[in-house]
């Protein structure tokens, strides 16, 4: 299938099995590990049966352009880690894989999913590195810790 449109068609047989093609194109299924940025802050929903689960769009570097991934979980430590993250926050998450293709003006593309089961900040939000900046207190400087500064059993006279 040399010079189509398709991008699945070197992974696809010539003929696809029954089982694999649907209505609205072929799915798969893997586990995937995704690291990339947030691509706006993650959002909470509601399924039709009254279970919450979040949502979110990561972009992940590949080469000099970027690959989109849809993030879903409704696990619900991976929907609480994901949901307080901000914009633009470094993420990894790991799930299942669902790939899509649809067709858009003629064209053969891919919807990449992540039914997410692990999410992982990869650095703390800046709200909460800013409130543990201001929370600690500096640390003595060497020469503070080793000289006896302000210790009144070694701040004599003496001049050596």
């Amino acid at each position: 299938m040399e010079g189509s449109n398709d991008p699945l068609a070197a992974f696809r047989p010539p003929e696809a099995p029954a089982h694999l093609s649907t209505s609205w194109g072929l799915c798969m299924s893997a586990f995937v590990l995704i690291h990339g940025h947030l691509f706006r802050q993650a959002e909470q929903r509601m399924s039709k049966a009254g279970k919450p689960y979040a949502t979110a769009t990561i972009r992940a570097k590949d080469g000099d352009g970027s690959q989109w991934w849809k993030v879903l979980t409704f696990s619900e430590s991976a929907g609480a880690e994901l949901l307080r993250l901000a914009d633009g926050d470094a993420v990894s998450v790991q799930g299942a894989l669902r790939v899509e293709t649809y067709e858009r003006e003629g064209v053969t593309k891919l919807s990449l999913t992540c039914i997410a089961d692990q999410v992982l900040a990869l650095r703390q939000p800046p709200r909460q590195r800013e409130r543990k900046a201001e929370q600690s207190q500096p640390a003595p400087s060497r020469r503070e810790r080793y000289a006896g500064v302000g210790d009144p059993m070694l701040d004599d006279a003496i001049p050596f």
